[in-house]
């Protein structure tokens, strides 16, 4: 969706190159938003907007590997009270049936 970052990747042939430049420019955004761009074909010189893609606003999780094992980490925001980060654990176990699932939600559109 973003071709900026398409023309960064897309002339890095090696594997392991292009990972560490899709690590980095993903590895700041937290949260499942939609991304709006300004259309440059205004007839009328106005900035129409045009959402790129729709999010779901969620709060993307931390990922941690520990061995075999996979834990899902929320960053807490500052202005939450103290009871509801007493309710939600800091740390907990990403079990494969979640991988699983997740990984069934994702369209071949979102992969690409």
């Amino acid at each position: 969706s973003d071709t900026n970052f398409a023309g960064k990747i897309r002339h890095i042939r090696d594997p392991k190159s292009r990972m560490a430049v899709v690590w980095a420019h993903c590895k700041t955004k937290m949260v499942c938003g939609s991304e709006i761009t300004p259309e440059d074909e205004g007839a009328e010189g106005d900035q129409e907007e045009k959402k790129t893609h729709t999010g779901c606003g969620h709060i993307q999780p931390q990922i941690r590997k520990e061995g075999l094992k996979l834990f899902v980490q929320y960053k807490k925001a500052k202005d939450d009270d103290e009871e509801v980060k007493s309710l939600q654990p800091d740390k907990r176990l990403f079990t494969p049936s979640e991988v699983y699932t997740t990984f069934k939600k994702m369209s071949d559109s979102d992969l690409h």
